[in-house]
């Protein structure tokens, strides 16, 4: 049974209260590999009173082999039960002829299982898994190469079925398993929608896709000395947009003559505190970077990924050393030098809502 679920993998994180959670995607491997990726998404807890917690499953055996469950139901179970104080979980097996997919209801949380690559070289996996989580979270699931990675899309198209349509996957976390070819883990948070009309954000960040899942166009702005309006937010969409389509700005102008599909709008809120939270935070020192900004390129310790990195590093502290991305947000605002990495205080963090839109 340990060498599936193990407390000791698992750290209890400060708690974050978040009155529009309603689920996660978790990973359903060992907690050898998975503990700090489960413990970082489930420190995310929603205000509301919770009574049962469904976990979505797609077995990729014919048999239990834990027992009478199938691993990709148990371990997700007993990391929730830990972290949940031993709530109600029921598993939805999806390959079950007869599965029933519940209603959805307000004192409920829905989680899926869902692991990514299987054994791929870490920089195919992780340019895979990236253009997956913006796909997944476009609710597209056309059976693409990026979209194979998901084990399984299965789980996700029942996900849709049950959650409102304007409820949104929120990305959060990612890992993987160490050696050559690994395995990658990534997770989500299931949130609302964002109302920037009610919660009026401090800045913010439109990101244009085309229908291979690459980000074209990626413009920000900050509301210092204006307020956000729903007038402004469309004229500026429609800005992105179109220097999407013909500039093309992320891609060096190639590439242009592929449709864009998709959009996201980050809207950026001020963070008090300075404890920086990988796949939650955004960060401002001389330039900006997104949260998945760092989900796509670092490993949870705070080192970059290299091109030429075969294997994942592990991080059991889950501490995240900035030193390297205060140089590159220096370096990227044409302001490196020494003395800027010793002004360790000069930042400012963003937590984000994010909505994701078709075109």
């Amino acid at each position: 049974m340990t060498s599936w679920f193990d407390t000791k993998d698992l750290v209890k994180h400060k708690v974050i209260k978040l009155s529009d959670l309603h689920g996660y995607v978790l990973p359903h491997a060992g907690t050898k590999y998975t503990g700090e990726i489960i413990s970082h998404t489930l420190r995310f807890r929603s205000t509301k009173k919770i009574k049962t917690i469904y976990i979505l499953y797609y077995p990729s055996q014919d048999k239990p082999n834990v027992k009478d469950m199938y691993h990709e139901y148990y371990v997700p179970m007993m990391s929730l039960r830990y972290f949940f104080n031993g709530i109600k979980c029921i598993g939805i097996n999806l390959r079950e002829v007869n599965y029933v997919i519940p209603t959805f209801n307000n004192s409920s949380l829905y989680v899926v299982s869902a692991d990514f690559s299987h054994f791929l070289p870490m920089n195919k996996a992780i340019e895979l898994e990236n253009k997956a989580a913006h796909s997944l979270m476009f609710r597209k699931l056309e059976d693409t190469e990026y979209n194979r990675v998901v084990d399984d899309t299965i789980s996700f198209n029942n996900l849709y079925s049950i959650i409102p349509k304007s409820y949104q996957l929120q990305w959060v976390g990612r890992s993987r398993s160490v050696g050559d070819k690994g395995v990658g883990y990534l997770s989500f948070l299931i949130r609302e929608s964002p109302k920037p009309n009610i919660h009026k954000p401090d800045g913010m960040f439109v990101t244009v896709y085309d229908k291979d899942m690459n980000s074209r166009e990626c413009l920000g702005e900050w509301f210092i000395h204006k307020k956000w309006s729903s007038q402004f937010e469309q004229d500026f969409i429609q800005d992105v947009l179109y220097k999407a389509r013909t500039t093309s700005r992320l891609t060096g102008g190639i590439n242009t003559d592929i449709p864009i599909t998709n959009y996201t709008i980050t809207y950026l809120y001020k963070d008090k505190t300075l404890y920086f939270i990988r796949g939650f935070h955004g960060i401002k020192k001389d330039s900006f970077y997104l949260s998945d900004v760092f989900l796509e390129n670092t490993y949870e310790n705070g080192k970059w990924i290299q091109r030429e990195d075969v294997s994942w590093l592990s991080n059991k502290n889950m501490n995240f050393d900035l030193l390297e991305t205060f140089q590159k947000l220096s370096s990227k605002a044409g302001k490196y030098n020494k003395k800027t990495l010793k002004k360790r205080n000069k930042y400012q963090l963003y937590t984000e809502r994010v909505l994701h839109q078709s075109i």
